[in-house]
């Protein structure tokens, strides 16, 4: 920790030595053995950790995770400790020690602050392009599992770069590998890039989660949520085209992992269409069987309702005919009672050539002509009877009526005489029915 935190005192390394990728693995289980120390200690170059210590790294590496878990759960009593921890320190040990010490905890402390992980990731972008210029990969100002899940929908790997302000050689790989423009074009083409700052709680989890050892710390992960997994990383400062070469292998190696994931994603996506269509054909020949139905069935009602309207109008006209058929025949019979009552009612006619006698000739609507003799003092009454008498008249309701002058003889003129009202000696009336 000394050593990776100060920057101070160390022996000198000759220029880095190619790096070995890790074999893929499951995100947060042990790489496969002997994965670890290949990277950190390529052919046994000064500088490396030899795998002895390597494995004490690891090991001591353990309780400092527990202890990170622990400074959240007592941030407020750590803060006063150290206070007072800060003050005993600083007059007891050397001062390049304490300040290593105080790095390391300054480190720890921030690596654990809760701050949210899109917040994290925005915040580093702007610092890095702040510190390094516009020249780099493009940063996703999100956590590295929603930059994960990006990723994965756009069928590629996650470029993962952790941050390390500290170490001693994070500014000469950000300036001379990140910043690279030949990589960083590299970067942008073929990945997604993500960085995080461990001391954010999001890029401090990763790390965790990968078993970090060494930094600067650059990885490729494909998939996203659960199914994360490590394909390759580099641990270490590196030259650009050592890490692209990496990169490129590692493209190379497992990239067909994405293209299955994507050749299956998207025979996902065309059989869940296929489906949709197959529903939404389904659902239109429904729809085309019901009205279909719909229009069937209003066919036959329309079919039922002309029947029915048909049997009523001939119901009707049934009903109708017979009424009018019961009214013709009670009409026929009140005529022929009538002219029965009025033919046994009549007076006898005068004999031709009586005195006082008059002859009245009656025109019937039909042309016909008929006449009779009726006693001149004889009310107009009796002529009334007379007509009523007759079979061809077939009015109920009429008058009689006179052409020149015209004068008709109604109900109010029944009783007076034949010669009062000057219908003697003889006379011609018209028959005028007034039935509707």
């Amino acid at each position: 920790m000394f050593y990776e935190q100060t920057g101070g005192a160390r022996r000198p390394h000759p220029p880095d030595v190619p790096p070995r990728p890790h074999a893929p693995h499951e995100l947060g289980a042990a790489p496969p053995a002997g994965a670890r120390a290949a990277q950190a200690y390529p052919g046994g170059g000064r500088g490396a950790l030899p795998p002895p210590l390597a494995f004490l790294g690891a090991l001591l590496g353990a309780p400092f995770a527990l202890l990170a878990a622990g400074v959240r759960l007592a941030g407020r009593a750590a803060g006063v400790g150290a206070s007072l921890l800060g003050a005993v320190a600083r007059a007891v040990l050397p001062r390049r020690v304490f300040a290593a010490l105080a790095g390391a905890l300054r480190s720890l402390t921030l690596a654990v602050a809760e701050v949210p992980p899109a917040r994290a990731a925005e915040e580093f972008a702007r610092a890095f392009t702040e510190q390094y210029g516009e020249e780099h990969p493009t940063w996703q100002e999100c956590g590295w599992g929603e930059a994960a899940n990006r990723a994965h929908q756009e069928a590629k790997f996650l470029f993962v770069y952790l941050h390390s302000p500290q170490h001693q050689d994070t500014d000469a790989f950000c300036r001379g590998t990140l910043c690279n423009p030949g990589f960083a074009a590299f970067v942008n083409q073929h990945f997604v890039a993500w960085g995080g700052d461990l001391r954010r709680s999001d890029a401090f989890r990763l790390a965790s989660s990968l078993r970090v050892a060494r930094y600067p710390y650059t990885a490729l992960l494909a998939f996203s949520g659960p199914r994360t997994r490590l394909i390759t990383c580099v641990e270490g400062r590196v030259a650009p085209q050592q890490l692209q070469d990496v990169l490129q292998a590692g493209l190379n190696d497992h990239g067909p992992l994405l293209w299955q994931e994507r050749l299956e994603r998207e025979q996902r996506e065309t059989d869940r269409r296929l489906r949709e269509e197959q529903d939404a054909e389904y659902q239109r020949s429904l729809e085309a069987d019901q009205q279909r139905e719909a229009a069937r069935e209003a066919a036959a009602r329309e079919v039922a309702e002309a029947e029915r309207a048909a049997r009523e109008a001939a119901e009707r006209a049934r009903a109708e005919a017979e009424a009018a058929e019961a009214a013709r025949a009670a009409a026929e019979a009140a005529l022929r009672r009538r002219q029965s009552e009025k033919a046994l009612a009549l007076p006898e006619e005068p004999p031709a050539g009586t005195p006082g006698s008059s002859l009245i000739r009656i025109r019937l609507p039909d042309g016909s002509s008929h006449q009779r003799r009726f006693l001149a003092d004889g009310p107009l009454q009796t002529v009334y009877d007379w007509v009523d008498s007759l079979e061809a008249v077939t009015a109920l309701n009429y008058s009689l009526a006179t052409t020149f002058p015209r004068r008709v003889y109604g109900p109010d003129t029944r009783g007076q005489s034949l010669q009062e009202l000057g219908l003697a000696p003889q006379a011609v009336l018209l028959m005028q029915s007034e039935d509707d």
